[in-house]
């Protein structure tokens, strides 16, 4: 590393550990202001349940039902089901649901689904033992429901486990969200457990904006339509999580579709944005450890705030351990000559099964900034075959970085890009 800088030591998250380095020229690490976890997520939840948004309880709504379905976030999305679920499923049975008429959705969109121990992670052997569980399959049309068109003219397919069931319940975490403005609520439906003639138009242009749209909620198409159809799928019931930045439960939320999720926002606003004084010429940037650095899809998520900070033509520096890989998307970046010819290619295409979401908005970053990835989990080849810098090290693509920008190159760090909403100046 070059010296004769101000160094400042950080530390990365990297799956389920830290790699510490020094940063030279830090004009911040962009975090926001802590806020401290629940003490008991669990007491709260009963209380929210009893006492929910712009709905009557729980209780109150499950009583006379036949059987419910609970949507769970799938492994990607750490919104503490562990806790949700066993509180929601004692309350179904003291309003005499009992065990074999509850079932659990998993909503993978167009995810893989998740494994027996992986949902044993998730909720807990004793849920796992005791509920049918499934995982939504957005290609398996003949699982899915049709009901009816948006006024965007989004056809809404949604799993039919969830469409017949007396008794429908989201779950899910309020965080931020790289192009629908933020996560949770209606985007259980859509694209959770939709499918994917739904998920497709939804995720191509014009509903999908094209520039970083992380924090932007109203007049976002993207969210409109998740909420229209969710509408449609007639949703009895949502509860939601807002995590602190160490993926702690620091609010819950439930209640009524839009009013619970609106209360989830308001938090999601304080507990995630954060603000820079100016913009870097290098950013540092992690999804956040497991599960966000899950796969190189996954971390996508994180260079979307770096992309809001970082002087056009300057370095951006993906930290991530990625151990299951690439994800679908590859193909897309493999497949160009140049990162302009994936974005030309979704503007015709659109969404498709391959995740070519993912391959635009890593062809949007690859456009505008030079993009070096530090990760265990894919060769340097391939990655190159991404139009990717493939670095060996954080110190290395320090060093790299600064004889690219400058010896006084100012950077910035983002120990959890996947939760950031920046904001620049003062």
């Amino acid at each position: 590393m070059q010296g004769g800088t101000k160094k400042t030591t950080v530390s990365i998250p990297y799956g389920n550990d830290f790699l510490e380095t020094e940063v030279p020229n830090l004009i911040t690490t962009l975090t926001p202001p802590y806020v401290e976890e629940l003490a008991d997520p669990a007491k709260l939840l009963r209380e929210k349940l009893e006492d929910p948004i712009g709905t009557p309880s729980l209780k109150v709504l499950a009583e006379g039902k036949e059987d419910a379905v609970i949507v769970i976030n799938d492994i990607t999305r750490p919104c503490h089901s562990e806790i949700l679920v066993p509180g929601i499923v004692k309350v179904l049975n003291e309003a005499g649901i009992e065990d074999e008429n509850i079932k659990l959705l998993v909503a993978t969109g167009n995810h893989r689904g998740n494994t027996k121990e992986e949902l044993e992670g998730m909720v807990g052997k004793d849920i796992v033992s005791r509920l049918r569980i499934y995982n939504h399959d957005d290609m398996d049309k003949d699982s899915l429901e049709y009901l009816g068109t948006t006024e965007r003219g989004i056809p809404v397919y949604v799993n039919r486990i969830f469409v017949e069931a007396s008794l429908k319940i989201l779950t899910g975490i309020v965080s931020p969200h790289h192009s629908a403005g933020f996560g949770g609520g209606r985007k259980s439906v859509l694209p959770g457990i939709a499918g994917i003639d739904s998920i497709s138009p939804h995720h191509s242009f014009p509903i999908r904006p094209f520039e970083p749209s992380m924090g932007w909620i109203d007049g976002n198409p993207m969210h409109e339509e998740s909420l229209a159809a969710a509408r449609m799928a007639k949703v009895d019931f949502i509860v939601n999580v807002v995590n602190n930045i160490d993926e702690k439960v620091a609010g819950i939320f439930a209640g009524e579709l839009d009013m619970a999720h609106r209360a989830g926002v308001d938090l999601c606003n304080r507990v995630h944005r954060a603000r820079t004084p100016r913009m870097a010429d290098v950013v540092i940037t992690s999804p956040g450890g497991f599960p966000r650095d899950f796969d190189l899809h996954q971390s996508q998520k994180a260079v979307v705030p770096a992309e809001m900070c970082c002087k056009k033509g300057g370095v951006i520096i993906l930290v991530t351990q990625a151990p299951d890989g690439i994800g679908k998307f590859g193909g897309w970046l493999k497949n160009a000559d140049k990162p302009g010819d994936v974005i030309e290619r979704f503007k015709k295409e659109g969404f498709t099964p391959e995740s070519s979401s993912k391959a635009l908005y890593y062809a949007r970053a690859l456009d505008n900034f030079q993009l070096m990835i530090v990760t265990d989990g894919i060769s340097a080849d391939e990655l190159r075959e991404m139009f990717f810098i493939p670095i060996p090290s954080v110190e290395v693509a320090i060093d790299e970085s600064m004889k690219i920008m400058g010896s006084d190159a100012e950077f910035l760090f983002i120990p959890h890009g996947s939760e950031i909403i920046p904001e620049v100046g003062f």
